[in-house]
């Protein structure tokens, strides 16, 4: 078609309300900071004191529904599976949105299977399909259902 139009991905409002329903925020992925690219230079002590955790962002009025402070441990998660970041709490994004950051890893922590440098505590890609949409134009990493919540104490 040489018109644009707007196609909702295949996990959506509207493309999957009863998800929708249990998962009511819309996550868009690929949040980044200055300190890292991409999952590269965890391990530089320098880098990591300038961005020492893994962070989402979410709408000050949201956080405050679900009880969510600033620099809280929360637990961002869908159907396909959850991972852990700390909140920032922004007017950057809208009250039914959060921003999470990729590329995680904890070069701190043990590299033997099944750990792999912490990899499944805050990697968002366990929340990704990982494969094209419709339009050819690329996986869910820009926009799926979730929902958050505080970390219990027990599981920092």
């Amino acid at each position: 078609d040489p018109l644009p139009y707007i196609e909702e991905p295949g996990i959506g409002p509207v493309a999957t309300p009863d998800l929708y329903e249990e998962y009511p925020l819309i996550m868009i992925t690929g949040a980044r900071t200055t300190s890292f690219f991409h999952s590269e230079h965890r391990q530089i002590p320098y880098l990591r004191q300038l961005t020492p955790d893994p962070w989402v962002q979410i709408h000050p009025r949201t956080a405050k529904n679900l009880n969510i402070s600033e620099g809280d441990w929360v637990w961002i998660e869908n159907h396909r599976g959850r991972c852990r970041q700390r909140a920032r709490l922004t007017f950057e994004v809208h009250e039914k949105e959060v921003a999470a950051q990729h590329g995680w890893w904890f070069p701190e922590q043990d590299g033997a299977e099944p750990n792999l440098y912490g990899l499944r505590q805050s990697n968002i890609n366990q929340l990704l399909a990982n494969k094209p949409g419709t339009t050819g134009f690329g996986a869910d990493l820009k926009c799926t259902l979730c929902k958050v919540y505080r970390c219990k104490e027990e599981e920092l």
